[in-house]
């Protein structure tokens, strides 16, 4: 097994702003999380810049993003991820329901904040939610079960939108999933890189994923 990831985190939504310009000033992670808390929303949308920088994921792409040849977008079931797919990938996005896919263990590490739950996921008796931040072992657990969701399908380039928090938690700390420094480094909004993924040894379910250099990563706090 062989395949092409294009591995991008959602545009700016309106938890984001505050929490990264202190973070950028040297902060604290504690205080990062803090300001997030302050500015907290349920299910939290893109902000205007985010949409902008959703739709400009590509323009580094000769051809755009429909010279990737996506077959298939994997999307966190969170509105800032599925918008971000549609705007960053609108021609595969156009493709049919069954070429763009919600995951919820997609969704960006849980509890504490509002801002990881859907409200598609939110009810009375919502038990997946908590006062507790979810463990990062956990969140890596979920992002493995993703990929390797991914990893057994058929189709040989697919998308995947998600969050900078599972993705670290992925490509940093999980024992089974192996990622190169250009691929594991914490993603910028909107941030696109290409990737591949193979396995290392199937029979123990461990992943490989090295940087594909033909997309050059590019974040973006503006357009």
């Amino acid at each position: 097994m062989r395949k092409r990831l294009l591995l991008l985190r959602h545009g700016q939504a309106l938890h984001n702003p505050r929490a990264e310009a202190r973070r950028a000033a040297g902060c604290s992670f504690d205080e990062f999380l803090h300001t997030m808390k302050e500015d907290d929303a349920l299910d939290a949308d893109l902000t205007p810049l985010g949409r902008q920088q959703a739709a400009a994921a590509c323009n580094s792409v000769d051809g755009g993003a429909a010279s990737l040849g996506i077959e298939l977008i994997v999307a966190s079931s969170l509105s800032r991820a599925i918008e971000t797919a549609a705007l960053a990938f609108p021609e595969a996005a156009a493709a049919g329901r069954d070429r763009f896919i919600s995951l919820d263990c997609l969704c960006e590490r849980s509890g504490w904040l509002l801002s990881a739950v859907g409200f598609d996921l939110l009810t009375e008796t919502d038990e997946c939610w908590t006062e507790e931040l979810e463990e990062e072992a956990a969140c890596a657990q979920r992002g493995y079960e993703a990929l390797l969701w991914v990893a057994r399908r058929p189709e040989s380039t697919i998308a995947v939108v998600a969050h900078g928090g599972i993705f670290h938690y992925l490509l940093s700390q999980h024992s089974k999933v192996s990622a190169d420094a250009p691929t594991a480094a914490r993603f910028g909004n909107a941030e696109l890189r290409a990737c591949t993924l193979c396995w290392k040894d199937e029979a123990a379910g461990t992943l490989r994923l090295e940087a594909d250099e033909s997309v050059q990563p590019s974040a973006m706090s503006g357009v």
